[in-house]
């Protein structure tokens, strides 16, 4: 869906499934779950030119610290009855349903250097059973279903094998994920996945109970 806020997929998804207490989010309580983390989430992934299917006009949010784009602004969100403020640039005055940033001539991100925290954080999925949350690096469900520029159906991206720059770079993704969930004021269990990713042991999957 395009034209969404990511800032509910940040609160109710990365942080909700790895939260270590209780908090309150739009008039919905979220519990801690146990959580499993999966080798597979230290794979890497292709992001082929001319495709841009993971590229709508979704909010594009950071943290007041971080590198900002022009159009970003100040806005608070209630999280568990406190103002929290972040910078976002929700793209309401973009007219389609593509990404202000997305250069259309070769489906490349123009701010990859300072890009928002829900495109960083692209294909590291978070499912949520009713008893465990599973963390998982693996290709969209429905990638199939996804438009291209060239408006042909079918995300580009494939999935790569584990290798010691994927694992960086899976650990710096998490490491700026904890700094959202200190910003919130919700502990997790972030440092727990960080400190496993970074162990070098990844033979059996992370069982973190609640």
């Amino acid at each position: 869906m395009r034209h969404a806020d990511s800032l509910d997929k940040i609160i109710q998804v990365y942080v909700a499934g790895l939260c270590r207490e209780g908090f309150q989010y739009k008039g919905k309580m979220f519990e801690p779950k146990p959580v499993i983390v999966s080798p597979l989430l230290l794979r890497g992934h292709t992001c082929p030119t001319h495709c841009g299917a993971c590229c709508g006009s979704f909010s594009l949010d950071f943290l007041p610290t971080e590198t900002l784009t022009r159009q970003a602004q100040s806005r608070a969100v209630e999280l568990h009855g406190r103002p929290v403020v972040v910078m976002s640039d929700q793209q309401t005055d973009v007219a389609d349903s593509w990404c202000r940033h997305l250069d259309r001539a070769n489906g490349r991100c123009r701010i990859y250097d300072r890009r928002p925290f829900t495109c960083d954080f692209e294909l590291i999925r978070l499912i949520t059973y009713s008893d465990r949350v599973l963390v998982i690096q693996k290709q969209y469900g429905r990638a199939w279903a996804m438009v291209r520029l060239d408006g042909e159906y079918g995300a580009l991206c494939e999935m790569l094998p584990v290798d010691a720059e994927k694992i960086r770079e899976v650990a710096r993704k998490f490491e700026r994920l904890e700094l959202w969930t200190r910003h919130f004021g919700i502990r997790t269990c972030v440092p727990q996945i960080i400190d496993w990713v970074r162990s070098g042991d990844h033979s059996h999957p992370l069982r973190l109970p609640v």
